[in-house]
């Protein structure tokens, strides 16, 4: 089983670690109970996520996190990739995340937050497990082997849609 790094610096792919000076998290044996923050289809914020000729269409949920970070929209990100699951990028600044559940148990297509390293995480793949400290703050429906293809150090861009 993998573990999803959810934003921390990676030396061998088979650890997770927080960014610079966050500690390492590990993954909780079972999802709590929490319930979730998703939003409803007509909720949020929709979003657009840009990379070389890739659009994707996206939608923040209606939760403190996401609102806080389409206040900080637009913003163009550095990704990471972690265990062939997810990009991450470090956001400018923390997102708060009262109310919020322990974790999250992602799913491909989901935008998350890593509250420990402070990075927006977007799942391309379903083997990402639930992890403490992840915080769902929307989905993105588009090309999957895209963002999976997208290179390590290439730059994203989030902006709010139409």
């Amino acid at each position: 089983m993998a573990l999803s790094a959810c934003g921390g610096a990676r030396e061998s792919g088979d650890e997770a670690a927080g960014t610079a000076g966050a500690s390492a998290s590990t993954p909780s044996p079972s999802p709590s109970a929490a319930p979730t923050q998703d939003a409803t289809p007509e909720a949020g914020t929709p979003i657009g996520i840009m990379f070389g000729d890739t659009r994707l269409g996206a939608r923040l949920d209606d939760n403190a996190t996401a609102r806080e970070l389409a206040g900080m929209l637009p913003l163009t990100l550095t990704v990471r990739d972690h265990n062939g699951v997810e990009k991450t990028a470090p956001l400018p600044r923390p997102l708060v995340t009262d109310g919020a559940p322990e974790g999250h148990d992602p799913a491909a297509g989901d935008i998350g937050y890593y509250a420990p390293g402070g990075d927006f995480v977007l799942y391309y793949d379903d083997e990402a497990p639930y992890f403490s400290g992840i915080v769902r703050i929307g989905e993105f429906d588009g090309d999957l082997d895209a963002l999976r293809r997208l290179a390590e150090g290439s730059s994203v861009t989030v902006h709010r849609a139409p």
